[in-house]
């Protein structure tokens, strides 16, 4: 949608009786592409479009969704949006920053790439790591591969005097693959995803790593209720470091549901224990230059050394609180994180477990683990079971339980991030965990 456009449409809002308009504009060009049994399944092109308007009266404000650029300017909607303005319950802290503190330059970011990506290119690719992945001995099935490529244009309007915006790419190839074994089915999956379709993984080296991870599934063994140490493949890892997000979510603890609400400046975790928030990481998938405030992004320790320096925050909660945005607003009343790493340890992979006797590998977790107003921690978990610091066999149908604080005190990372995911984690091995089984 053109600028002016946008800018009329707020203008207009103002002069049916709105006192404040903010408008989240993102439209994305999608490819997505879906194999099954290397039998193309899918194609999808499509031009989406979202939008959130938040209109505020006086005090009060109402945000509304809507998936159609022509209904931005449609009379009736913007007159819904007001009269939900108008309705709803004055708000006692300040939602917006002031002019004053918006981004005014966009930075220097590489998160584009220009290379057009076509959709038989995306067959291609499909079909290839399916085929690879069924060609290798001893797997027997595939639940498909899918290939996706978008490109997004993010626009910001605040009433008629601001509007910044920026454009990203992402991309993304799967494939999950099964195999049996006495009857038992296992099943694994491989993933790449990137900002540029050139630094995607090859289709064969994902689909050899989804095979190579189904496999070593099959033989797996139940194990006894024992408290052993505990080591998270840095995937799972980047998983438990995503739920220790959301208990230093500005949010929460400005709700008081989380167990952190109260460590600001404290050593809450191990020395070792070092957490970023950068906003532009060279093709970075998390990477942007504002927030949904408007508020230019900027890089945050979160946690260093293990002392807990900050939260997460939009205006809205560092307002309540009584502190400054991190610059980390989405959707208006939402906080998200950028790009997220926890800091590398100095152990590889092997010397990491090599002083294990007995211990867990978890490759896999099921559910949602974590209590936030306790901290306490709990998860179905398949993995690998670990003796004389070997992995020795595979094992599955076990739970494990903790408290992050605890975890956290008594950890270890290696020395092996790698950005996947824009959350992401070295392998971390926690000293001793319950580990629930037979």
């Amino acid at each position: 949608m053109e600028k002016n456009l946008l800018f009329d449409i707020a203008k207009k809002a103002k002069q049916k009786g709105a006192d404040n308009v903010d408008i989240l504009f993102k439209e994305s060009d999608t490819i997505s592409v879906r194999t099954r049994m290397t039998k193309l399944e899918r194609v999808e092109q499509a031009d989406i479009v979202e939008a959130k308007v938040r209109i505020s009266v006086g005090k009060r404000s109402a945000t509304v969704s809507v998936d159609n650029a022509d209904a931005l300017a449609d009379d009736d909607f913007l007159d819904k949006v007001i009269s939900a303005a108008k309705n709803a319950p004055e708000e006692q802290i300040q939602l917006r920053p002031s002019l004053t503190e918006l981004c005014e330059k966009i930075p220097s970011m590489d998160i584009l790439d220009k290379t057009q990506v076509t959709a038989e290119q995306l067959i291609a690719d499909a079909e290839k790591c399916e085929e690879i992945a069924l060609s290798i001995n001893g797997i027997t099935n595939s639940e498909g591969a899918e290939v996706i490529h978008a490109r997004s244009k993010i626009t910001l309007v605040r009433d008629c005097d601001f509007l910044q915006q920026y454009e990203k790419t992402s991309n993304q190839i799967c494939v999950v693959t099964l195999a049996e074994k006495n009857g038992k089915m296992k099943s694994d999956y491989d993933f790449s995803q990137t900002v540029y379709y050139s630094d995607l993984k090859s289709p064969e080296c994902v689909a050899r790593r989804a095979a190579e991870r189904t496999l070593k599934k099959l033989g797996a063994r139940k194990i006894k209720t024992c408290k052993v140490p505990v080591v998270f493949e840095k995937n799972i890892a980047g998983q438990l470091l995503s739920s220790l997000l959301g208990a230093i979510n500005g949010a929460s603890i400005a709700k008081g549901v989380s167990f952190l609400k109260d460590k600001l400046s404290q050593k809450v975790f191990g020395e070792n224990i070092s957490v970023s928030d950068e906003f532009n990481v060279k093709r970075g998938l998390r990477s942007r230059p504002f927030d949904a405030d408007g508020i230019a992004c900027r890089d945050t320790n979160l946690i260093e050394n293990g002392v807990l320096n900050s939260f997460l925050l939009n205006t809205k909660y560092a307002n309540q609180l009584g502190m400054k945005t991190t610059g980390n607003c989405s959707n208006f009343s939402e906080i998200s994180p950028n790009n997220i790493s926890l800091k590398n340890g100095k152990k590889n992979f092997d010397e990491l477990i090599g002083g294990i006797q007995q211990g867990l590998f978890v490759t896999e977790v099921m559910g949602n683990g974590l209590n936030m107003v306790t901290g306490n921690y709990s998860q179905g978990a398949a993995g690998f079971w670990i003796e004389n610091g070997q992995i020795a066999y595979p094992v599955n149908e076990i739970t494990v339980a903790g408290n992050f604080t605890d975890m956290f005190a008594h950890c270890e990372a290696a020395s092996d991030l790698e950005y996947i995911t824009g959350i992401d984690s070295p392998t971390l091995a926690m000293e001793e965990m319950v580990v629930g089984g037979i």
